[in-house]
């Protein structure tokens, strides 16, 4: 099926042929057949013509073919309208289905010219876009139009040209080769505004073919050209940028190293020498050191490659011996400690200062200091040094931050489990006290006046005494029961006080504050009563800080507040005391704080000297939801 019909004259040749044939294979056949069935003979033609020449040729070739049957067939055309209904009938269903399959054939023509545009797109777009010089792939792209479409030839010159379909006279010929005298048709290929190129196609190509190349070959290629240009400007752009990327994947993949022993939790000693190797092995083999701030206002060098330095790592020395500690003569990571954020120094040649010997004699012209910082604290600097005259690249900060950040991560892994440890261990410890204080008490308290309680019945029992004697004895014995129910009862309220499981977390708080030796100003707002977890914890918190006041903060008074909100309990107390508290010192708020933290909660203290101390406490309410999924929890003041 040809997409491009023949010449229409051809067609109406081929009809008249056709309706001869059939009319002349219809006379003898005629006579052994109904009237109206050798119509259906002359839809062969019909077919053939629409198929071949589209619609209207076919519908013409139709009516002819009724005009053919009724006057050999049927009747004369003039006696035609006197004919009955029937007679009529046959005619007019055979017009309908030839004009039906005409219809069908041209549509099946225009199905095969658009699956062939189709396959010209496709074909153009491999040409175009699996070549790097579009220029040089133009000459195929001009032949296989040529040869899709049927025309004379077809040329496409990159850059400008002249206005559309504008006709010049211009060197042109079928074979390519020049000559004189030849006139084309010119089409520029635009894609949004910008001139591509042009297509040239020679003078006498029909009318119809010049509207199909404009309308669906000319918008395709010239999108094609500009996604061609646009692939050729990228693979430039790739092969400039060649070492940029291979500097960001050789930079992914040392991420990776360090990353991956991060994850397996191995010793931080050997995270901090990866990540010293890999920020110098990114950055061309500089000297990369790694620091650690002390609180000493000292250094320690936890790892470094830097030749001076390798021989003193985990020994301690002041950065004032790298500068004068302020000012433009301070050591890179000094100024770290100082603001906290990165610093660099791109010429040591201008400085001066207690460090500059020491830097001289490493033989250091630049360096460049990133802050490790661990959960909101400076933990120390990752310095890496030049000793080229010439500063770091301009990208060295961030690139060395992402190093940093894995560093911090090993160290705040390492730091949560010591501290993890450490408070298994605490707990255990505190269980056991707990079972050896509960044993001792009960053994010199409740057993011993329960063995005097059973003596004294014992020797009622075997002495022969009168009965008011008797009775003596047995009041005696009640009596040292009742004081061993007391006993009992205080015990129990040491391990779990029955007005907290009775009353709730309020009333506990009013008995704690009226047993207290300094005045207690108790505020309790909770629109619920929280889980009994939050409030044993709570109710031991405020305890164990009243008793504290009691012994070292020398108060006047005490501040309790306890709310809850956003499914969070709040626990502020406050004293005006002398401060100076120190969990570490064994004050009992270590456990404590081991308690909240078991709850998903956190505690913070704030003792500073001659101010009082505060202690902030915020437990969730809800079981798994950790406080600090919950907002922020501001340090106590």
């Amino acid at each position: 099926m040809r997409p491009t019909p023949p010449p229409p004259w051809l067609g109406i040749l081929v009809a008249l042929l056709f309706i001869t044939l059939e009319t002349l294979f219809t006379l003898p056949v005629h006579t052994f057949t109904r009237e109206s069935t050798p119509s259906v003979i002359y839809l062969l033609g019909v077919v053939l013509v629409s198929v071949v020449w589209g619609l209207w040729l076919g519908v013409a070739t139709a009516l002819a073919s009724v005009v053919a049957f009724v006057s050999f067939f049927v009747r004369p055309i003039s006696n035609l309208a006197d004919s009955d209904v029937r007679d009529v009938t046959p005619i007019v269903v055979f017009v309908s289905v030839a004009v039906v399959v005409s219809a069908l054939a041209n549509q099946s023509r225009m199905r095969a010219a658009q699956a062939q545009e189709s396959d010209l797109t496709a074909d153009l777009a491999r040409l175009l876009l699996d070549t790097d010089d579009v220029a040089a792939a133009l000459p195929a792209v001009s032949q296989k139009i040529t040869q899709a479409l049927d025309l004379p030839v077809v040329v496409i010159e990159p850059g400008l040209g002249p206005p559309p379909e504008e006709t010049v006279p211009d060197e042109f010929a079928a074979d390519g080769v020049a000559r004189e005298g030849v006139r084309r048709t010119t089409f520029p290929l635009r894609h949004d505004g910008t001139l591509l190129g042009t297509l040239r196609v020679p003078d006498g190509v029909p009318d119809r073919q010049v509207l199909r190349l404009q309308q669906r070959v000319i918008p395709p290629l010239a999108s094609l050209l500009h996604a061609a240009r646009e692939r050729g400007a990228m693979v430039n752009a790739l092969a400039e940028n060649g070492e940029e990327l291979r500097a960001r994947a050789a930079q992914q993949a040392a991420l990776r190293r360090v990353a991956t022993l991060v994850a397996r939790a191995v010793n931080p000693a050997e995270v901090f020498h990866a990540v010293t190797t890999e920020v110098s092995r990114l950055l061309d083999n500089r000297h990369t050191t790694l620091l650690h701030f002390e609180p000493d206002d000292t250094v320690t060098i936890v790892s470094t490659n830097q030749p001076g330095l390798m021989a003193l790592p985990h020994d301690r020395w002041r950065t004032a011996a790298s500068g004068n500690g302020h000012g433009e003569n301070a050591s890179v990571a000094e100024m770290v400690r100082r603001t906290g954020q990165a610093a660099r120094t791109d010429s040591y040649a201008d400085k001066s200062g207690p460090g500059n010997a020491c830097r001289l004699a490493l033989g250091i012209e630049a360096a460049v200091a990133v802050p490790i910082v661990v959960e909101n604290r400076l933990w120390g600097t990752l310095t890496v040094t030049s000793a080229q005259p010439e500063p770091l690249p301009p990208d060295a900060e961030t690139r060395i931050t992402d190093f940093t950040d894995l560093a911090a991560t090993a160290i705040a892994n390492a730091d949560s489990r010591a501290q993890l440890v450490a408070s298994r261990a605490r707990i255990a410890t505190a269980a056991d006290d707990a079972r050896q204080r509960i044993e001792r008490d009960l053994h010199d308290g409740a057993q011993q006046q329960l063995i005097a309680i059973s003596l004294n019945l014992r020797a009622a029992e075997e002495a022969d005494v009168s009965p008011e004697q008797l009775r003596a004895h047995m009041a005696q014995a009640a009596t040292s029961l009742s004081g061993v129910m007391a006993d009992l009862r205080e015990l129990a309220r040491g391990i779990h006080p029955a007005v907290l499981g009775a009353g709730g977390l309020a009333p506990a708080l009013k008995a704690l504050a009226r047993r207290s030796a300094i005045p207690v100003r108790l505020r309790v707002h909770t629109d619920h009563r929280p889980p009994t977890p939050v409030e044993v914890a709570a109710y031991y918190v405020v305890s164990e800080s009243l008793t504290n006041a009691a012994k070292h903060s020398q108060a006047s008074v005490v501040d309790v507040s306890v709310t809850t909100q956003s499914d969070v309990l709040e626990l502020a107390i406050h004293d005006d005391g002398v401060g100076g508290a120190d969990p570490a010192r064994g004050s009992g708020l270590t456990g404590l704080q081991d308690r909240v933290e078991a709850l998903g909660g956190h505690l913070a203290i704030s003792s500073p000297l001659n101010a009082g101390t505060s202690l902030l406490v915020t437990i969730p309410t809800r079981t798994g939801k950790p406080a600090a999924d919950l907002g922020h929890v501001p340090a106590p003041r």
